[in-house]
């Protein structure tokens, strides 16, 4: 198995995030690696009109909404980076699967972590953002199975 210098795990928030966060701290102790905290969030754009979401064109952007959701995810981060004592820690806003793997290729990851739930029905087909990162990564990607 390779030796992780550097270490991205990105996190949701929810509690299956924790498991994979302790994974990470347990894998970067291990190895003596860098540990480098994330959130992405995907802020919403809502459709004018139904027939607006159909054929894709650009919806309403709530800049207050965006700067709120910004607010408390910086928040949140900084608490989850307190109480594990990470350092390096961002808020980033932009597409979760894309974001994950820029800052991982920017910042020379060798290793990425995220938290995987099993898919099933529709969420199989359409796919998910662990599957994507996975996919397009530039460094190895350990998902963590949080579910069954």
């Amino acid at each position: 198995m390779a030796v992780y210098q550097h270490i991205l795990i990105a996190i949701d928030f929810s509690e299956n995030s924790v498991k994979a966060l302790k994974k990470t701290l347990q894998l970067a102790a291990e190895s003596h690696a860098r540990i480098e905290l994330i959130h992405v969030v995907d802020i919403p754009i809502y459709p004018v009109l139904e027939d607006v979401a159909v054929l894709g064109l650009p919806g309403i952007w709530d800049d207050e909404q965006a700067k709120s959701l910004m607010t408390l995810s910086e928040e949140k981060l900084k608490k989850w980076a307190d109480k594990y004592q990470i350092e390096n820690y961002k808020t980033i806003e932009g597409v979760p699967s894309s974001e994950i793997t820029a800052i991982a290729t920017v910042n020379k990851a060798d290793l990425i972590v995220m938290g995987f739930h099993g898919l099933s029905g529709f969420r199989r087909l359409i796919g998910s953002t662990t599957h994507s990162v996975i996919n397009n990564a530039p460094c190895d990607v350990l998902a963590i199975k949080l579910d069954g």
